[in-house]
């Protein structure tokens, strides 16, 4: 995995849209973990508790990153990411 954390403001899912219209795989990556089911049911979590985890999960995004990657492979997908948080 090779994650990046977005800036504030910038819409991850909007921007993991961007990325497919141009062909690149991403998704978004590291959950709050406290919020997922399990958590939430034996331990009474709830949104808001651990706020760092909960931004940071919420602005990360992994980006393709595969042993065979080519230089250029990755020049375009930086490319591309800056070009849509340049918009």
């Amino acid at each position: 995995m090779f994650v990046v954390q977005l800036p504030h403001r910038v819409d991850r899912d909007g921007t993991i849209r961007a990325l497919a219209a141009e062909g690149i795989q991403s998704k978004p990556y590291l959950p709050a973990i406290h919020l997922m089911g399990f958590y939430r049911e034996r331990f009474g979590h709830r949104e808001g508790e651990f706020p760092v985890c909960e931004d940071v999960a919420a602005r990360s995004v992994a980006l393709p990153f595969f042993p065979e990657m080519s230089d250029e492979q990755v020049a375009r997908v930086g490319e591309a990411l800056r070009g849509i948080l340049g918009r």
